[in-house]
């Protein structure tokens, strides 16, 4: 999946949480394409540029944050993006195990569950149900996750 490819092996794979609609493209084809569009080129390299700060920024937060900062980080992220894809957000349903959670963020599921409770219990989160949250201080949230510059 993606952009970046070898001998027809893709650096990346993914896994839908929620019903999507998909389209794929050749990949010579879309390389012609995006030749004879420049502008296209500039989105194309402006997205991939974007991905890689994302993708920068995870090592950054799994390598200095603490565990119940790292799930902070992740629940104040998952909670930006839907809400930049105007996706409901009270109550935030994750679409994804804990077990998932702490793979993501290289945490065990006993340590994300103890994370959670943590969040709880300074009045940050409530808990719903197994997938759904509700984030009760947002700034809060977003202090306890944020990585030092």
């Amino acid at each position: 999946m993606g952009y970046l490819e070898t001998n027809g092996n893709y650096s990346f794979q993914g896994e839908a949480l929620t019903d999507v609609e998909a389209c794929a493209f050749d990949r010579r084809k879309f390389d012609v394409l995006v030749q004879h569009n420049p502008d296209l080129a500039v989105a194309v390299a402006e997205t991939l540029a974007g991905l890689l700060k994302q993708s920068c920024q995870n090592m950054v937060v799994i390598g200095q944050l603490k565990s119940t900062e790292r799930v902070a980080n992740f629940l104040s992220e998952i909670a930006t993006l839907y809400s930049a894809r105007r996706v409901q957000v009270k109550p935030l349903t994750l679409h994804i195990r804990r077990s998932e959670i702490a793979d993501y963020l290289g945490l065990t599921i006993e340590t994300v569950s103890r994370s959670f409770s943590k969040l709880k219990k300074r009045n940050v989160i409530a808990l719903i149900e197994s997938d759904s949250i509700i984030i009760l201080d947002t700034k809060r949230l977003d202090e306890i996750g944020k990585v030092a510059a």
